[in-house]
């Protein structure tokens, strides 16, 4: 059986880094840097800087 191919791309998980536990899911290009934005966070109500965490499982 043939391997399958990887997709060209991956689900990332954008952490606050007010460390309010407040994450955002996006879909980003496999070949890209890993991303870095500055969003707004509702638990302190105010636009924080956002880093990129991998998400955890998937098939190996």
């Amino acid at each position: 059986m043939a391997k399958k191919a990887k997709s060209r791309t991956v689900a990332v998980r954008l952490i606050s880094m007010a460390l309010t536990g407040y994450y955002k899911t996006l879909v980003r290009p496999r070949a890209h840097h890993p991303l870095s934005m500055i969003k707004y966070d509702p638990i302190v109500k105010r636009n924080v800087l956002f880093l990129e965490q991998k998400r955890k499982g998937g098939n190996k």
